[in-house]
């Protein structure tokens, strides 16, 4: 069996053709092999200039499937950097490698279509998609006035006329390509493969978000929001999912107790939501149920579509309302912040299997450094294969300038033939078999995903 090479370009120059250029540069006297896969991934730096990085690198290397996305760093053997671009090339003659990606009418149309097209019977499916989608001013403005109109529709409907009204309004979030939801993508998918393949979702957002963002790129096109997949046929892939939390429970309230050990409990809730849309905590509107509990800026419509404009809205927050779903046993995280400044609270995840009673908590992770790379951990072969691994950002909120020390704890661990982004949350659907541990994090059957925590890796 043939080890996956791999060579890490990185550029920090201020155009973004001398950055890529300066990559080109660095692969004409390093290079020394022919690259079946690129990955390309960029910070925020070069936002909004991405498609002309894309076609210089099109021109020297179309040849060959890509794959990537918008960041918020990256750790590579020769450093650990947040505010560049990194071209990755790998070899593996003995793998079949396939790149392919949509953006259709819907995050999960997009998702329907592009599954019915990837086939994998023996491998690895690796999906890129935003966790939101951040859009234009324009639609942000529509999305905004929707989100008015539906809270104030809500208030003076009954509760049967409520819940149809939410559809509405997260059917609409869906068609506009603004909240992807993991565990639903996954899935389909994984129904594709026959529920044998592992299938790793990288979730793209970033820290500090601004309009139109994040960034998918595929075959060395911006497909702006939107899914892509690659596909590795191999035998032999080694892909491990991790979170930082203890295991399950067997019931719901061996969970409850679990989860009372771990998070600090602030207040206790009763909670009413369809689908993905959160709309109300004991009869009071989420940031309103809140806000007394834990610091919450009133943000207001214009000052909502400056912070995005500049790309300073901040979106890791230490406060979560904690979920248990009541056909997995497990828990989710949702994190709660002013966000949107309207009543109603839509999200990234469907909690149609949560529990109603919920719980503000906050995230005690001061001993858990080590735990954010805990996947690393799972590695089985040991033989300086390739390695690709996904960390949680919000290491960097809660652990600030110490998360540099990673740099030299991946060195030991993987050598110089790995490559690691930093970016939301990731999530996978693991064949039972490959599964191991009863993750709290399980959101479907063998599908796992939260908003804080997880972690994803491959061995190839």
């Amino acid at each position: 069996m043939k080890k996956t090479k791999s060579i890490t370009l990185f550029s920090n120059k201020k155009s973004p053709a001398q950055a890529v250029h300066d990559i080109i540069e660095q692969s004409d006297e390093k290079l020394d092999f022919k690259p079946d896969l690129a990955l390309f991934y960029a910070t925020l730096k070069y936002h909004g200039k991405y498609q002309s990085m894309l076609d210089i690198l099109n021109d020297e290397y179309g040849d060959i499937p890509q794959i990537g996305a918008s960041v918020d760093g990256m750790i590579y053997p020769d450093d650990m950097r947040a505010d560049g671009a990194a071209l990755v090339l790998c070899e593996d003659a003995g793998a079949r490698i396939r790149v392919e990606g949509i953006k259709g009418n819907s995050a999960i149309g997009s998702a329907e279509k592009l599954a019915a097209r990837v086939k994998c019977e023996n491998g690895v499916i690796v999906l890129h998609f935003p966790l939101v989608h951040v859009p234009g001013a324009i639609k942000i403005a529509q999305f905004v006035a929707r989100g008015f109109y539906y809270s104030k529709k809500i208030k003076i409907e009954n509760l049967e006329k409520q819940k149809e009204s939410v559809r509405k309004f997260s059917n609409y979030c869906d068609r506009e390509n603004i909240f992807y939801q993991p565990p639903e993508i996954l899935n389909l998918f994984a129904k594709q493969t026959n529920y044998k393949v592992p299938i790793i979702g990288i979730n793209v957002l970033h820290t500090q978000v601004r309009a139109n963002s994040p960034n998918i790129f595929c075959n060395f096109e911006d497909i702006d929001g939107g899914i892509t997949a690659l596909t590795i046929e191999k035998k032999n892939i080694n892909a491990i999912y991790d979170d930082i939390f203890p295991d399950k429970g067997k019931t719901l309230d061996e969970t409850k107790h679990i989860v009372s050990n771990e998070f600090k409990i602030i207040k206790e809730f009763n909670a009413k939501f369809e689908k993905n849309v959160l709309i109300s905590l004991n009869g009071k509107s989420p940031t309103e149920a809140v806000k007394n509990l834990i610091y919450i800026s009133e943000e207001k419509d214009n000052e909502l579509n400056e912070h995005l404009e500049k790309g300073d809205f901040k979106v890791q927050m230490p406060y979560n309302l904690l979920f248990l779903n009541k056909k997995t046993n497990g828990a989710f995280l949702l994190g709660m912040g002013s966000y949107f400044p309207f009543d109603l609270f839509p999200s990234f995840m469907d909690i149609s299997d949560c529990s109603e009673e919920v719980a503000l908590v906050y995230e005690l992770i001061e001993d858990k450094f080590d735990s954010f790379l805990s996947c690393l951990n799972n590695l089985k072969y040991n033989d300086n294969r390739f390695v690709f691994f996904s960390i949680d950002f919000g290491t960097v909120a809660a652990f600030g300038k110490k998360i540099y020390e990673y740099e030299d704890k991946v060195n030991r661990l993987l050598g110089n033939n790995y490559f690691g982004i930093i970016s939301a949350p990731s999530s996978a659907y693991i064949p039972p078999e490959l599964i191991l541990r009863n993750y709290l994090s399980e959101a479907r059957n063998n599908t796992f995903f939260t908003s804080a925590g997880t972690s994803t890796c491959l061995e190839i």
